[in-house]
């Protein structure tokens, strides 16, 4: 295994055979990191300078990545040249021609016309000079900025887009120490209106360059021309806002009915920032019932767009379940604010189905979704504005709810009056008929006491007679019944069996008490009760003897 150093873009990738003096000397790179599985070391980029110059001296080969890294940040080391300690010439001593001595090829020897690469570079460098002997005005995206920020040195790139947001061109810029601390003063007296990082356009005069060591095409920042990103943003924001008006949207959001107590809101924000934390804050303390559905956005950057349209369509498939919609971001620079100047977002914010509210930056912020939509400035005036909603709402009820009851105390007064009245009249009316039917009842009464005192005096008569004739009707009653009850008792004594028995006959009964009248209906040894006059005899069938009257 080679010792050998390589960039994969955020790291560096240091890989060397087992040396335990070597492993201490790189267990002292800030931020280093051992892979035991692909055993190697690796480092932070942002550390490249103490990395090389750690290692140069050990025989190490860099990448060009880190040889052009280490350089733009300002590396002292001249990487072109090998170490010393490997032993022999350096790179630049050897001769062209050792690599075919070692071939076992004739040796060649190098005249004045042939180039090494140092010299073609150089040329090179030259005639970029003569093409462009004075700064130029160079206007592009930045792009890598960011990451190597903090350094005194800044690599970045400055990239060309096509109208769908596509790179198509981009160059490498380095932006010395005193020209940033010059352009950060400048920025500073207009007030910082936006600050150097990626993802924004800018126009820098530069100066073309080629770096000799590398043979790496460059510009290198002079100046920077701060009216130009906000203009250039100002300018696309005002065509923007033309277009969407020609085409008649920048008033078909705004037209839109919010509902008199909008309770149900929906929130496309970044989660957890300041902007989020106000409108909820907000919202909360107003003490109304505010149901908020949040969905995070990106807020800033290339990934605003498709991130906020994203958030639209998410709402705009559910807009029977919100009132209406809130879009906020926080303060920031100029720049920061641009991402939302966007044609497909003001034509997505314009024919939304739902009332949008607009909070985006400071009051004096403006952006195209602004103009196609109700503009609060703020977050916390966006949320204000639904509180005021509800407030208007609460005194409206409130206003109403004191017409209705003096309404209806009008109205209780007025009937209570009325009914006074027609108690009155029905008193009045009561009364009179009351008197009627008093007079009625005395007259009835008269005539049913008349009726009651004749009535009782026929039944007293009634009663007279009948109590002269009852003694005579009993007596005859009596007298005809007891003739009757002696007339009977005569026949039943005619007819009662034992005064048949009484002339010599008998009464002959079965076991069962049951009398026998038929000599044919006893069973031969049936013993059979003979009632006489005087006593009972016990007999047993015998036999049946013809009856000689039969015929």
């Amino acid at each position: 295994m080679s010792r050998r150093v390589d960039h994969d873009g955020q790291t560096l990738l240091i890989r060397f055979p087992f040396d335990r003096a070597l492993v201490e000397r790189v267990k002292t790179l800030p931020g280093r990191r051992w892979n035991a599985s692909e055993r190697y070391w690796f480092v932070p980029d942002d550390h490249v300078v103490a990395v090389v110059d750690l290692l140069a001296d050990d025989g190490f080969e860099f990448d060009e990545s880190t040889r052009g890294l280490y350089t733009a940040l300002g590396g002292s080391r001249a990487l072109d040249e090998r170490p010393a300690s490997t032993g022999g010439p350096s790179l630049t001593e050897l001769p062209l021609f050792a690599a075919n001595e070692r071939r076992g090829e004739p040796l060649a020897t190098v005249d004045d016309t042939d180039l090494t690469v140092g010299r073609l570079n150089g040329r090179v460098r030259e005639l970029l000079a003569g093409a462009f002997p004075a700064p130029v005005w160079l206007v592009g995206e930045i792009s890598g900025f960011n990451k190597s920020a903090h350094r005194k040195h800044v690599g970045f790139e400055l990239i060309e887009r096509s109208e769908d947001g596509q790179a198509v061109s981009k160059v490498s810029a380095i932006l010395f120490e005193s020209t940033r601390r010059e352009i950060e003063r400048q920025l500073r007296d207009a007030g910082e209106p936006f600050q150097l990082e990626d993802e924004i356009s800018v126009r820098f005069s530069v100066r073309v360059d080629l770096h000799v060591p590398w043979g790496q095409y460059r510009v290198v920042i002079e100046r920077l021309d701060v009216h130009y990103t906000l203009g250039e943003a100002a300018r696309r924001r005002e065509e923007i806002v033309r277009r969407l008006t020609a085409a008649g949207l920048h008033e078909v959001n705004r037209l839109l009915q919010l509902p008199a107590l909008p309770l149900r809101v929906g929130l496309i924000t970044s989660l957890g920032s300041d902007a989020y934390n106000d409108v909820l804050r907000t919202l909360g303390e107003s003490g109304f019932a505010f149901a908020v559905t949040v969905h995070g956005a990106r807020v800033q950057g290339h990934s605003t767009e498709p991130s906020v349209l994203n958030a639209l369509d998410w709402f705009g498939a559910r807009a029977d379940r919100f009132d209406a919609l809130l879009i906020c971001r926080g303060g920031g620079s100029r720049t920061d604010l641009v991402w939302f100047d966007t044609e497909r977002l003001g034509r997505a914010v314009a024919l939304f189905p739902l009332p949008v509210i607009i909070g985006i930056g400071h009051e004096q912020d403006q952006s195209v979704l602004d103009a196609v939509a109700r503009s609060c400035k703020t977050p916390t005036a966006a949320a204000g504005f639904l509180v005021e909603c509800a407030n208007r709402a609460l005194h409206r009820t409130e206003e109403t709810a004191r017409e209705i009851l003096a309404s209806a105390a009008d109205s209780i007064a007025q009937r209570r009056r009325e009914s006074e009245d027609r108690a009155r009249r029905l008193a009045g009316t009561v009364r009179h008929r009351l008197e009627l039917e008093r007079s009625r009842l005395e007259q009835f009464r008269r005539q049913a006491r008349s009726s009651v005192q004749a009535a009782l005096q026929k039944a007293r008569e009634r009663v007279a007679v009948s109590t002269q004739r009852i003694p005579r009707e009993s007596r005859r009653l009596l007298e005809l019944g007891r003739e009757r009850l002696t007339s009977r008792q005569r026949r039943l004594v005619l007819v009662d069996p034992r005064r048949v028995v009484e002339r010599g006959y008998a009464i002959v009964r079965r076991a069962d008490r049951s009398v026998l009248v038929d000599a044919a209906r006893a069973d031969s040894g049936e013993t059979l009760i003979a009632e006489l006059k005087h006593g009972r005899l016990r007999v047993t069938a015998d036999k049946m003897v013809p009856d000689s009257n039969a015929d």
